[in-house]
């Protein structure tokens, strides 16, 4: 019977310390730290949630701005 020997998974996302596209993955066996290929640094799940936070927040304000109409 064959085994899956995938370790790792990419997915298309910008790492969060390099910005680098497409070079972030997360190994499988543990999926709260991801690797990036490209400046080789790993950042945390937590970390990411609380990228996502501060980006929500500044949409959230966006979204409460007048149109400016030139």
């Amino acid at each position: 019977m064959a085994t899956a020997t995938a370790t790792t998974r990419g997915f298309a996302v910008r790492c969060l310390l390099c910005a680098e596209e497409d070079t972030v993955r997360v190994d499988v066996h543990d999926v709260h730290t991801f690797h990036c290929g490209q400046c080789e640094n790993e950042f945390t799940a937590d970390d990411v949630r609380a990228e996502m936070a501060r980006w929500t927040k500044l949409l959230a304000w966006l979204d409460t701005t007048p149109v400016r109409r030139d």
